[in-house]
């Protein structure tokens, strides 16, 4: 057995140079010199777009709003807390006291721009779908007014120099507990509501349930106590538990402002949003073309938009030829496709850069249609803040697509 696996060692040994031999990697020569393959550009300049409005929802902000600004107006601002209370139903725990917090970057706040908080043991809003045009008469007149808050600058104490980093606004709200702890009641949502005495003339943006994972997010503290009992002892355990909001929503009203409509223009407060028509179809490039990029450009005004505010697009996915410019509608008119060619940009130097290859292919290729698309403001973006693009003087909205033919 030893001979015969020596054998089979020196065959391997022997014939190994021939399979390396055969094995070695030559490089493939071929001559592309006559290749039909070109890369050329389509320019695009057949951009038409126009304004429509829908009333300003903004329950996705990471703030909450009060007063005036820009002419935008923030009446008021809804608070939602699910209720019961933890544990507020064992005889062993006793709720000391209650403290509702709000946090806020403004480190000088005066008397007339600190809010009123507001109590309602009952849902008063929808955080997705709740607009102004809701609100037309309502009034705080039912619910049991809290005052205003104690007010706490807070500062890093990791830092040397002891920099200000929020303020909190802390309402005592024992007088609560009853209504917080009912387990009686069939319906657990408590709506909290904050308002200015004098909207006129102040403003404050406060922290929302968005802004971060719970260290500034509004809240209830519950400082509480509770006896535990062993064998033969009790303990009184004093501890307290935090209870986050379920949702919010700042009511935001622009019926005070007349925009322009001379430009397009997009704009949360306001609930501008625009409709762009872009002449491209499948026949606008050679057939079989391949895109390698389509971008459409829009040069914003700079002199009445910010410097950083993101915009989104959308294709359209069903006409809607009944829309106006002078309709307020209760929700967008427009369907569009979403995911996967929904695509977001800021500016960089105010000019605008869509990349927006993937459904100019799909259009090119015949499996999706071109009725247009749709802009709109990010939700993050200041609701009064817009921006605003010319598309009748230069430079014109364009879209440039450089491609691959046979």
């Amino acid at each position: 057995m030893k001979i015969r696996a020596s054998i089979i060692k020196f065959i391997i040994l022997l014939f190994m140079p021939f399979f390396l031999w055969q094995c070695s990697e030559d490089p493939l020569v071929d001559d592309l010199s006559n290749s039909n393959l070109s890369i050329d550009t389509l320019v695009v300049s057949e951009i038409f777009g126009e304004n429509y409005m829908v009333a300003p929802n903004i329950g996705s902000n990471e703030r909450l709003y009060l007063g005036t600004k820009h002419g935008i107006d923030a009446p008021l601002s809804f608070i939602r807390i699910l209720t019961p209370i933890p544990h507020s139903y064992d005889s062993s725990f006793v709720i000391d006291s209650l403290r509702f917090i709000l946090y806020t970057k403004d480190s000088s706040l005066s008397t007339n721009s600190i809010p009123n908080l507001f109590y309602f043991p009952d849902s008063q809003f929808d955080e997705n779908n709740s607009t102004y045009l809701d609100y037309g008469d309502f009034s705080l007149s039912d619910w049991l007014d809290l005052g205003q808050p104690s007010v706490r600058s807070v500062t890093d104490t990791t830092d040397t120099s002891s920099s200000f980093t929020h303020t909190e606004l802390v309402w005592n709200i024992d007088s609560l507990k009853q209504s917080l702890t009912d387990t009686l009641d069939s319906i657990l949502v408590r709506s909290f509501a904050i308002q200015l005495a004098n909207n006129d003339s102040n403003y404050i943006e406060i922290f929302s349930e968005e802004a971060s994972q719970g260290q500034r997010d509004p809240k209830i503290l519950m400082y509480y106590r509770q006896n535990i009992t062993s064998a033969d002892s009790t303990v009184i355990d004093t501890n307290f538990v935090t209870i986050y909001s379920n949702g919010d929503l700042s009511i935001i009203d622009p019926s005070n402002v007349e925009p322009s409509y001379n430009q397009l223009g997009l704009s949360n407060g306001l609930g501008l949003r625009s409709v762009l028509n872009i002449s491209f179809n499948a026949g606008s490039l050679p057939e079989n073309s391949i895109i390698r990029s389509g971008n459409l450009i829009l040069n914003a005004d700079t002199s009445l938009t910010p410097a950083v505010y993101n915009i989104i697009i959308d294709p359209l996915n069903s006409d809607s030829s009944v829309v106006d410019s002078i309709t307020i509608y209760d929700t967008d008119p427009y369907d569009a496709i979403g995911y996967p060619y929904r695509v977001s940009t800021d500016a960089e130097n105010w000019v605008y850069t869509f990349q927006i290859k993937n459904i100019l292919q799909n259009i090119s290729l015949g499996n999706e249609t071109n009725i247009g698309f749709k802009l709109v403001a990010n939700e993050k973006n200041d609701p009064f803040e817009s921006a605003w693009f010319s598309i009748q003087s230069e430079p014109r909205p364009r879209l440039e697509i450089i491609y691959v033919a046979n």
